[in-house]
Parts: structure tokens; sequence; C-alpha cells
């Protein structure tokens, strides 16, 4: 007994031990956020000096990663952080669509209560996130940016408990009121930022990031002010244009905060309040596209800390409350017509004297109160976009997005009227020569690295629509490598612009390079709307200019020769700091051990990332244009022509100088080079090695001219820097498309008779081969297509544009496209790689519910918008004569593709079912929004006909009612029919919305149909009708159960979605299981149109309240999108006879029970469950073939290739068998006479018994064949062939 028990304790304690640590360990994650038990729980019993607010802020970053990520924009006066915590999902990426809002505190050190309630805002947001649905919405749908303390040095001068502060406080360390340091709004301010440079700091933020929404808190007092508050107690009404808007916004927060909300706080008056110019709110109003309100919400600024928690709970409604505020008003893109973004495009009102510009991704958020209005989109280089009446409701942005078109193309060419020709009384004329246009206003200088950075990024800020700054690399020391991007859109590769590339410094001590390219860069900007020409070029060319290249050498240099170190000039800087000259640091073809030194590494990497057309160094220490030394005679005609350009408008080179390079070509050696290196120069490489045509341009004799004459060499060569950006436009230009898809075929390669150099296409298709003047034979090529070639004669004035259609290698289809296809496949389907691809999607946020007439409005909308890739016809007309409209969507929609797979979505079959139709509209927003952005959307519609259904029934949703969770009403149709009720083949009483989705589904094609329903939360697979058996149950749970687990609570398999309610294992039942009925439209399509269709019951509710759509949404993305996927997971194949031709007529069954047909190209495709298959092919007039095939849950199958083999032979063929066997026959009897005589008989006779006992051993053997078991039916017999017939 005691060994029993002893038996017994052990086993009970080896369970216990078991099961502890589940017990013990608290669940770390909620919707992937760790808990918040690792941060110390907030008491609201003191005040964070800056250490601690810093460490509090550092906890929650790590504890919160997903959702928060902190970061200082800059520092105080004493060196402390100005950190900001970005609260949002995926915080360390920038989403388009995301309106970013801000608050910020403690502007004013002493006012404490700011700095405080704030840092509990950031713990309420990241705490509540995914239990609070606010909270959560708040967070998914908008950039929300918290700086709790933009004054802490003034805030650790201050004291707790002195209600009306102290200037020390107030002030920063240099004694400057923080928030009327900004510069005003008339005048600059006289401070500098050394003296305030946390006001600094947060410009530059602000200017960056382009807020759309800010409240700045402040304490000492109670109500809110609002531009222009130029030092009065309350704003002023008249003075901004948005006045009626911003008293909305100031009330949405004074009318929810119990202190502020009352008439008469009684607040005593501020002493140290200072009066003057400038303000934070005002300077976000004028400069940063951004409405801020100032809060001011107790009347002691550093109230005890007894107070913290009543102050906390005063204002924690009205902070939510008013962040809400940025989805008000209109939203949307401002687009190309080819699907770009355009940022900095401006957004006017009509009526309304204040206009705000877009994001970097074409983004704008334009802050409105209800009403209708007059919006215009305009940007530079494009035509302008008038929508009139644009309706904006209360609580909600309405959606406008504006596709702008560039006007008709003209040929960039100057004329008379607009360019001045330099005569030979010019070149007589001594000093510069007038111009019709300014040149400069900047103090011409050699600038120091700081100084170029600051100029670069001072003309980025002040010309944001037409430059891009960024930087290529580092050097050595750590110096950036900068490059300024100047075009229309910059930043973007738009289909249509050819790219031009300056660089200069490439050797440190030739100081002309870099100003010439420093000053080039402000001629564009300044002159850029005033110049036509320089407009022009602006407007259709993507100019990148690397002013130093060797920014080390350059500062070692420029000391030098600052103070005046004896020693070679040439030398001194003239390399990097490793002592390498960057331009013999090129990597020969021939040798693959070069050491490549940082800086030329980057531009390696800069010129590779794009495809310039032409690339010219500016150098110094010599005078001309040279180019490579090998070269074919196409190219050579070619690089002289453009040699001979640059002299001819070059006013300089109308006189030569000893330094000048040859012009002749007489001796190999001079032919336009420079002096000699040693090892490859970029001229070389980038010949060989790249698709851009290089040339290095001299400019002076000197390596480092005086400052006195750099505006000398600047007015004589400017005119001939624009001439070379003008040259790209004067070549061979087209495009290489795909002549069945009609689509750019990117990397094709361009050739031309007589030169090895190639040029190659972009990810557009298009290519620009810089020619001379002549007539020449192109030829264009790409893998898995048929070459083709061109003949072109180039003239001198304008472009020659050559398209080529180049047609697919039947023999040889695109496998390398096939097989990267698959790769992203099977990346979305590993574990949280479907969900990285959906988070970081472009959100449509399109969501609210629709009438018929708006939902009509806003499918047209769509197709108007993304005209290449959506169709959108009718299937027929409801009882009530409603449209049942259908979009398709595809990267084709021309043509479908061979075995393209069709997948089909559908709501609204029940009309009170009403979410359904919103979540399609929104899942189709979102991809037509993330077609050409997103990689994986892309290819996915690319290969992919989708079918969106929104409303089978509109008759019913319009009769049905919002927040009926369980009416009746809109179930049916008009006349009250259940439609789910009436899909019968061969019904000739159907309804006509019944008959227009039976027509569409009569047509076939679909490999997989999803419908959404309401009521419940499971998914539900055929058959509806009872006592049905599915063959294919197995393929049927599986695809269920795809939609079932990719949904956060679905799995869970509430029924009637109570308490109490029947759990579902997994969340699917069969169809009949849940609610039996005959007539489904489920039924029909797998029976009618061989495609499992899958009923996804999405909410308990039918129609549940609007703003529970959003949530609704975000449960339901991931599993559509999962189905999205499973068509590409497909079994699919292609089966052909003995010379490669289709077989159209085949028939695969697939482990003896689903009958695949082929189409008429001889392709299958089915959708099965993962495991091992087993497929009997079979066709007319061939041999059956038996196949089996193992499929993967988290691979693609490629797909396989059935090769039939003829079953009967010919006649003549035939006839030669039957004689041989006659001819055997006679053989055979006179051997058994013979041998019957023989004495070897018996013998003979006992090995045909032998023989007999094995050949009956072996029939027995195949009887027990697993494939004989698998493919013999009961009913058939060995003798009897087996086929099935193609209907």
């Amino acid at each position: 007994m005691s060994l029993l028990f002893a038996n017994h304790y052990k086993r009970a304690m080896h369970i216990l031990w078991l099961i502890l640590p589940h017990i013990l360990i608290v669940p770390h994650q909620i919707l992937g956020l760790r808990h918040t038990n690792k941060v110390n729980e907030e008491t609201y019993l003191r005040y964070y000096n800056y250490a601690a607010m810093t460490d509090r802020l550092q906890s929650f970053s790590l504890q919160y990663s997903q959702i928060c990520r902190l970061a200082s924009i800059g520092q105080s006066v004493e060196g402390r952080e100005l950190w900001v915590m970005r609260i949002t999902t995926n915080p360390s990426t920038d989403v388009p669509g995301k309106p970013r809002f801000k608050y910020v505190g403690n502007i004013h050190g002493d006012e404490a209560l700011s700095r405080q309630v704030l840092v509990y805002l950031i713990e309420y947001l990241l705490t509540q996130y995914g239990r609070d649905v606010r909270v959560t919405e708040l967070v998914n749908r908008t950039d929300i940016y918290i700086m709790a303390s933009m004054n802490p040095d003034g805030f650790e001068r201050a004291v707790e408990g002195e209600c009306t502060g102290s200037a020390e406080g107030r002030e920063n360390a240099k004694h400057y009121d923080l928030d009327k340091s900004f510069p005003d709004q008339d005048e600059p301010s006289s401070m500098t930022s050394d003296d305030t440079p946390e006001v600094t700091a947060v410009m530059r933020w602000i200017l960056e990031k382009k807020f759309v929404l800010s409240g700045s808190l402040h304490g000492g007092s109670v109500g809110a002010s609002f531009p222009f508050d130029d030092g009065s107690s309350s704003a002023r009404p008249g003075l901004t244009a948005d006045e009626d808007l911003f008293r909305h916004l100031a009330q949405t927060y004074t009318e929810n905060h119990p202190i502020m909300s009352l008439d008469n706080p009684d607040c005593p008056v501020d002493p140290n309040k200072s009066f003057g110019d400038g303000g934070m709110q005002n300077f976000n109003y004028l400069k940063g596209n951004c409405f801020e309100v100032t809060f001011k919400f107790s009347c002691c600024k550093y109230p005890p800390a007894s107070q913290l928690y009543t102050e906390w709970t005063n204002n924690k409604e009205t902070l939510l409350t008013y962040m809400q505020k940025a989805h008000i008003g209109v939203r949307g893109f401002i687009m190309t017509r080819s699907g770009f973004g355009l940022p900095d495009a401006t957004i006017s009102v009509s009526g309304i004297d204040h206009n705000i510009t877009s994001w970097m991704f074409g983004d704008y958020y334009r802050l409105l109160l209800p009403g209708r209005y007059d919006i215009t989109a305009s940007s530079p280089g494009y035509l302008s976009n008038t929508v009139k009446n644009v309706p904006v409701i209360e609580g909600k942005a309405t959606l406008l997005n504006f596709t702008l078109e560039e006007p008709v193309e003209e040929v960039l060419m100057l004329d008379h009227a607009e360019r001045r020709i330099v005569t030979k009384e010019d070149l007589s004329t001594p000093g510069p020569p007038t111009s019709k246009y300014p040149i400069q206003s900047l103090e011409f200088q050699h600038h120091s690295y700081d100084q170029m950075e600051m100029m670069l990024q001072l003309f980025s800020a002040i010309y944001p629509s037409i430059t891009y700054l960024n930087s290529a690399g580092r050097s050595v020391q750590g110096r950036n490598l900068y490059v300024m991007e100047i075009s229309t859109n910059p930043g973007v590769d738009p289909q249509g612009k050819p790219e031009v590339m300056f660089v200069g410094n490439l050797h440190g001590n030739e100081f002309i390079g870099r100003e010439i390219l420093l000053n080039l860069v402000e001629y564009l900007c300044r002159n850029y709307d005033k110049d036509p020409f320089v407009t022009r070029l602006v407007n259709s060319t993507r100019i990148h200019v690397m002013p130093s290249m060797n920014p080390d050498g350059y500062e070692i240099a420029l000391r030098a020769h600052k103070e005046r170190v004896s020693g070679d000039q040439s030398i001194i800087g003239h390399s990097n700091s490793h002592h390498v000259d960057l331009n013999a640091n090129f990597p020969e073809q021939s040798q693959s051990k070069n050491t490549v030194e940082a800086e030329t590494q980057a531009v390696i990497n800069w010129i590779k990332a794009h495809s310039f057309v032409l690339s010219a160094s500016i150098r110094g220490g010599f005078r001309g244009v040279v180019y490579p030394n090998s070269l074919d005679s196409v190219d050579e005609k070619m690089f002289k022509s453009v040699a001979e350009a640059f002299y001819m408008q070059s006013q300089a080179f109308q006189e030569p100088q000893a330094c000048d390079v040859s012009r002749t070509r007489e001796k190999k050696d001079t032919k336009h080079r420079r002096p000699v290196v040693t090892g490859t120069d970029m001229l070389t490489w980038a010949y060989q090695g790249t698709d851009t045509l290089a040339v290095s341009i001299g400019l002076s004799c000197e390596l480092l001219p005086p400052e006195d004459s750099l505006s000398e060499y600047w007015e004589k060569n400017h005119e001939a820097l624009l001439q070379f950006i003008q040259q790209v436009h004067m070549f061979v230009r087209g495009m290489v498309t795909d002549g069945h898809s009609g689509k750019g075929i990117a990397n094709a390669t361009v050739m031309v008779e007589g030169s090895s150099h190639q040029v190659h296409t972009s990810g557009t298709g298009q290519y620009w081969r810089p020619l001379a003047p002549g007539s020449y034979h192109l030829t264009a090529s790409a893998p898995d297509h048929t070459p083709m070639s061109a003949s072109v004669r180039v003239l001198k004035s304008r472009v020659e544009q050559v398209d080529f259609k180049l047609t697919r290698d039947a023999l040889q289809p695109s496998r390398v496209e096939q097989k990267d296809f698959e790769k992203l496949v099977e990346q979305l389907l590993v574990p949280g790689g479907l969900d990285r691809m959906v988070r970081s999607l472009l959100p449509a946020q399109t969501l609210e519910y629709r009438t018929y007439r708006e939902r009509s409005e806003f499918l047209r909308g769509l197709t108007l918008t993304f005209p290449r890739i959506t169709r959108l016809y009718s299937l027929g007309q409801s009882s009530e004569f409603r449209t049942i409209w259908a979009l398709e969507i595809a990267g084709n929609l021309k043509m479908s593709q061979p075995a393209e797979p069709k997948i089909r979505f559908v709501a609204g079959v029940h009309g009170n079912a009403a979410a359904g139709p919103e979540l399609l509209l929104e899942f189709a927003s979102v991809l037509c929004l993330n077609y050409g952005r997103n990689l994986a959307i892309t290819k996915l519609i690319d290969r992919s006909r989708i079918l969106i259904l929104p409303c089978v029934n509109p008759d019913g949703r319009e009769q049905a009612n919002e927040g009926l969770c369980s009416s009746s009403v809109g179930h049916t149709n008009a006349r009250g029919i259940d439609l789910d009720t009436d899909f019968f083949y061969g019904n000739k009483s159907a309804q006509p919305e019944t008959r227009s989705v039976m027509d569409l589904i009569y047509g076939g094609g679909f490999s997989l149909s999803i419908a959404l329903e309401g009521g419940s939360l499971l998914a539900t697979y055929p058959y509806d009708r009872p006592n049905q058996h599915e063959q294919n149950e197995e393929t049927l749970r599986y695809l269920a159960s795809l939609y079932a687990r990719s949904h956060p609570f679905m799995h869970l398999g509430n029924l009637k979605c109570t308490k109490k309610s029947e759990k579902i294992p997994g969340g699917i039942l069969k169809g009949a299981d849940f609610s039996s009925h005959t007539g489904s439209m489920k039924d029909f399509s797998l029976d009618v149109g061989v495609c499992p269709e899958i009923t996804v019951y999405t909410g308990c509710c039918l129609f549940p309240a609007e703003h529970q759509l959003f949530s609704m949404w975000m449960e339901n993305r991931m599993p559509l999108f999962r189905m999205l996927l499973e068509v590409h997971r497909s079994l699919s194949g292609f089966v052909r006879d003995s010379k490669g031709r289709p077989v159209s007529d085949a028939v695969v069954v697939v482990n003896g029970s689903v009958t695949v047909h082929a189409d008429s190209q001889g392709h299958f495709t089915t959708l099965v469950a993962p495991g091992t298959h087993q497929l009997q092919v079979q066709a007319h007039g061939y041999q059956q073939v038996l196949q089996q095939v193992n499929i993967s849950s988290d691979r693609v199958t490629s797909p396989i290739v059935i090769d039939f083999t003829a079953d009967r032979a010919p006649l003549g063929r035939a006839v030669f068998v039957i004689g041989t066997a006659s001819l055997m026959s006679i053989l055979i009897c006179a051997l058994l006479i013979w041998h019957l005589r023989s004495a070897k008989f018996r013998d003979g006779v006992h090995w045909l018994r032998r023989k007999r006992e094995d050949l009956r051993m072996e029939a027995m053997a195949s009887e027990k064949s697993p494939l004989r078991e698998e493919f013999l039916d009961e009913s058939e017999s060995e003798d009897d062939p087996f086929f099935v017939e193609a209907k």
C-alpha cells in the first residue's frame, strides 16, 4: 500500500513540476507587447528630475519596443537630451497615410505639471494599447510624438510648490524665454542657435515631420490660445484664416476639462510672463504645416506632488480627445499618373488663405470643420487639380485623393527669347556679361565641411519641393558624402525623367569642383519658377550633385591653404586620409582584390543604385573635357559631341590657356585625357561597368583658385553646365515592354551596333542611350524573350523615341521570375512573414457604412484612381433595379496569364450582415493603394485575378439598420427571398440577384471563394445541405481552418458569441452542422463551379456600430490576405504530349475523387491540403499517367509537367506486329514438334511448371499493390481501360 502511495506521489510531483512554470509565469505579451510589471508602477507621488525621467522613458522604450521608440532631437544649453517618445505601430519607420501628432510640455522650465502629465500620458498609451479600444485605435492610426520636457535645464532650477514660478526656472540656461524665441512671422529673430539650441532643435523637428496637429502644454493660468497670440491673454479674432477651426480645437480641450470649463478660474497674474515676438504656435502654423493650440491647465505652475494624481485625472480625457482631432477634415494622397506620391505638393482650400503641403509619400491631412469645400492640389511641373463641393462631416476625415497630370512635353531647347546668346562682342567686352536672370546672391568663398553641410541643409529646407538631401555614405573620417537631388518629386524615380550626375572634389585639393557645384545647386534652386529654361530642366530631369567626394582631403588642403603651410600644394590633401588617390581606386574588372576605400565604395554603390545617363566630374589643375581612352567608334563620336557642345557654350574656353588639354584626336596618347594616373580611374570604370557615360571637366589651371576669382569661373561656365544637363534630352530613349502583358521589362539590355557599351532599362522598362547625330542600329534583349532590333536616325535638335515590344520565348517560360515569386510566397508563409507584410502596408482608412449610391461612387472612384489594375462591371440588377457590382483587380486586365489563379471575395448575400461589404471595400482599397509601392502586393496582384463582389443583396442592405445585432430586417431581398436558399442548378425561377452570381460561377475558373457573413464568429465549409458527403473534406476543412487560425479570436470557436455558448474546436464547422439548408451559394460553387467556398462569420453582431468597423478590419485583414496567398500554394501543372504540345482535354483525378480539367493551354490547378496526393491523369488517345506529389504547408510546389505517350499504334505498325507474330507462331510450333521428340522433353515440362508458379506469385503480389488499391475501382476490371470523358 505504501509502495502504491509512493508511486502516485512521485507521479503527482512530476506532473506538478511540469505545469508549475506555466502557473507561475504571467503571460508576457498582450497583442505582442511585454507585460508592464518590468517597469515600476506609477505612484503619482513625486516629480521626475532629468535623470529619473530619462530612466523611466528608456525603460518604457525597452519594454514596449513594438509600439514606441525613444529618441533625442537635440540637446539643451547644458547638454541635456531633448527626449521625444514616438508611439505608433512600426515606430522605427515612417508609414504613409498616418497623421503625425505631437504634445510638447515644459517649454517653461518652472511649469512642471505639463512635464509630469505627459510622462503619465506616455505610460497610459503604452499600457492600455490592446486593452482600451480608443487607445488602440489612436496608436494604430496616428503617429504620436510626445516631448515631455523642452526645457530640462530650467526645470532643474525650478522649485516644487512655487505656483507663480521664477524667471530663473522659466528661461533656459542662457536666460531666454524659449516660447518667445521662435522667429516672428514678420521679422527674423536676432538670437543664435547657441543661445537657444532647444528652439533650433524643435524648429528642425517641426519642419522635418510636418505635424498635422499639436498641443503645447503650459501652466500658471487656465485657458487656451492659438495663432496669432503675440502677447495678449487670449487669441484675438480674425488674425488667422483658420480662426473658427482653431476655436473648435481649443474648445475640444477646454470643454472636457473640469477646471477649464469654468468661466472664471480666477488665476493670479503671472509676474514672469514675457511679451515679445514669435511663439511656437505661430511658427507651427506659418512654417510647419501644423495647427497648434496652447493649453494652460493649472493656476499653479509647480503644484505639490500630492496634487499630481488629481491633475492627471483632470487632463487624461481631454488629452485623448484632443488627439483624436488629428482625424478630422480631409485626407488623402497626391499622386502622379504612374502612382507615385508627390511630396510637398500644395493643398489649398477656396476661401481660406492658408495652404498646407503633402508629406514625403504624397500624403496630406487638411484639418477642416464640417461643411463643403472646393479643394485644389498643385505641384510644380504638374497641372493643378480642383475638386469642388467636397463634403466634410463631423468626427472623421473625408478621403480625397488627387492625381496630377504633367503638361504636354516640351522639347528642351532654348529659344532666342529665353536664352542669351554669346557673341563675339561679348567675348571682347571686359568684365562679366550681363544676364536677364539673377545668378547668385551668396558670397563666393571656400566653404569648409561644416559650412557646406549647413548650406546644403539650408537649401533643402528652403526648397523642399525640388530638393532631396541625402548621404551616399561616409568618408574614412566619418564625414557625410552629401548628394543633393534637384527635381520635381525628388527622391522618387518617376517614369520619363533621365538622370544626370555631377561629382566634385574627387581630389581634396581641387577646390574649384566643390565650389562650382555648390553654386550650381544654389542657381537651380533660386531660379526655379523664374528662369523658364531652369524650370524646364528641373521639371524634366533628375539632377544629382555630390559637391565633395573627398571631404577629408579637402579639410587638410583648406587648413594648409589658410595657414600657408609650405610644401607642394598639388600633394597636400590630394588623396583621402588613407593617402589613397580616389581616382585611381576604382576596381578593375580583371582584378577582384583591389582594396576599395570607403569614399570610392560609396560612390560605386550610389552610381549602381541609379540609371545615370551622363555624369561629369568637375576638376581643377587642367582645362578641358576628357573621357575614357579605349572607346568604340560609336561612343568616341558621342563623347566628342558632348565635349564640343561644352566648349561651344563655355565662355572660358574661347581663349586658350597653357593647361588646356588637346581637343584633337590625332595622337592616341593625348586624346582629351587628363594627367596619367595609376590603376583604374572613375571614367574607365563607369564606361566598362555601368550604364553611365562619364567625363571629367577641368575648369581651372589652378587647383586652389583664389576666392575672388570663383565668381568669374562660375559666370563663364554655368551656361555650359546647364547645357550639359540639357544634353540628356537629345539622345535616344524608349521603353522595352513585354509584348504579351504590355508591362515594362526591368533590366533589359539595349545595345548599339558598333559599340560594346550596354545600357539597361529601369524598373519601369525605360532606357536612355546617348548617341551623336547619325544613323544607328539598336537591339533590345531580355531573359526568356526574343531579341528585337530597330534602326534610328539621331538629330541634333530633338530626342528620338524607339520602343521595343519583346515576345516571350514560348519554349522557355520565365523560370527566374517564377522562382523569385515562389521565394516571395514562401517568405510570407514563414511564421510572422505575412504579419510583417500586412503591418507595412499603406492603410486605406476608408471604413464607414455606405448607402448603395455611396458604395457605387466609391467603386467608380477606385477604378478612376487605379485604372491600370481595376475594372468595374455589372453582374446584373437586383429586384429593385440596383446594380450588382463586381470589381476586378489584376495586373493585366486585358488578358489572363496561363495558370493565373482566380479568387472571389463575396459579401452582402444577406443585407443585414452589413460589415462584410465595408471590409471588402477596405480590402480592395488597400490592395490598390499598395500596388507599385509594396513589392509583395504588386507581385500578388500581377499574378492573380481578384474579383470582389461587395454586396450581392443591395436591396436588403438598404433596408437594414445600424446597431441591430440580431434583426432580420434586410436579411432577404426585396421579394422576401433568402438568397442563400436560391442557388439551384437549372433554377429557371431564380431571383435576379441569384441569377447574376450563378452566371458568374457558371463561367468557372475560380480556385477559391470567400464569402463574408455576420452574426457569429467561425468559418464553415461545404456542404450546407444535410446528408451530403464531401469527397475532399480534408482540403475543405484545411481551407476553413486557415482563415480561423489567422484570426485572433475565431479559432476560439464561440458559436453564439456568448459565454455560455458551445465551443467549436478550431472555430470551423461543416455548413450543415451549423445551419443546415439547401440551395446555398457555397454548395453551388463547389458542385457547378468546382470551386471550394468558405463562409466566414466575421462578428457576433450582424450590423455592428460604425466605430467597430476598424477593430473588425484589424481582426480580418490578416485572414483575407492569407486566403489570397493560399491560391498561390496550389497544386498546378501542365499536360503535354510527346512533342511538347498542350493536351487540352486532359483530366486530372486527385486522390481518386476530385476531378480537375486542364484548360485550352493544358494548364490545371486545384487547392489541396498539405500532404501526399496521388494524381491520375487521363486523356483520349494517351496512356494513363500516375504521379505522386507532396504538398507542404509552408512551401510553394512548383508546377509539375505531365508528359503523355500515345496509347494507339499507327496502322502500318500494327500490320507489321501482326505479321511478325504469325511468323513467330509458326517457328514456335516447329520447335515444339522437335522438342517433343527430344530427350529433354521431361526437363522442359518441369521448367514450365516452375515458371507458372513464379508467375502466379507475381500476380498475387500485384493484387496487393498500394497503387492498385488506390486507383482500381470495384466496378472496374483489369481488362477494361478507364477513361474520364471531358464534358
